[in-house]
């Protein structure tokens, strides 16, 4: 699912009502930020945000990022 923001923040994230675990990732622009891998249902109410302000969010199948090298610095296009 990827979420788009009007204005960047510090958009967190919690696994409220998920049942099963997920990547969580944060990009700014056309840049990935932060990349939280593997977070799991049972990690609520734990609130997760990334180190700067960003306008996009992504989750994705746990391990996914991992498997596709999505790392810090990634470039993200959405076409």
């Amino acid at each position: 699912m990827l979420f788009v923001f009007d204005k960047p923040d510090t958009y967190g994230f919690w696994m409220k009502d998920m049942r099963f675990p997920i990547d969580i990732i944060w990009i700014s622009g056309d840049k990935v930020i932060y990349v939280l891998s593997e977070v799991h249902p049972d990690s609520y109410p734990n609130l997760f945000k990334p180190p700067i302000p960003v306008d996009k969010v992504l989750e994705i199948n746990a391990g996914l990022s991992r498997k596709l090298g999505i790392t810090e610095g990634t470039p993200f296009i959405l076409k």
